[in-house]
């Protein structure tokens, strides 16, 4: 069985699994995805193998390592996106907390302007807001500092 057969046996086996679920995903779709179709080509190619020129134990040891480097590298950039955000964080809050005490204008998104003390920092969702007396701004609305 050629390669495009194979990948063909695997796309319908995975169509007609999302058919039968009705569609319902965990939230680790891609690492999942990625062992189930191994496993499917795996066994889609087992089963369609010439009985006169079978796979050789060789090639099966190959795809076993390139499917455990995809699946570190998969380990690898979960990890790296978690790092980015815990910096980006970090980044966003201390730069927000030089603000505390100083004088700031804002300019919010239909063209008004605060103007005000900042009095706390607080993080939500990743972002920076700064406490301006009773409400809450992203920082990212700052114009000016004084």
């Amino acid at each position: 069985m050629d390669a495009v057969s194979l990948y063909t046996a695997v796309a319908s086996s995975a169509a007609e699994r999302s058919r039968y679920s009705g569609g319902a995903s965990s939230g680790n779709d891609t690492a999942e995805l990625g062992k189930d179709a191994f496993l499917r080509l795996l066994v889609t190619q087992l089963r369609y193998q010439d009985p006169i020129n079978p796979v050789k134990d060789q090639e099966f040891i190959a795809q076993l390592a390139q499917f455990s480097t995809l699946e570190e590298l998969q380990g690898l950039n979960r990890r790296i996106d978690e790092m980015v955000q815990l910096q980006l964080w970090v980044s966003g809050m201390g730069q927000a907390t030089t603000l505390i005490g100083r004088h700031v204008t804002l300019e919010l998104a239909d063209g008004t302007r605060v103007e005000g003390k900042v009095d706390a920092v607080t993080m939500r969702n990743g972002a920076p807001y700064l406490l301006v007396g009773d409400r809450e701004y992203l920082v990212t609305t700052v114009v000016a500092v004084r």
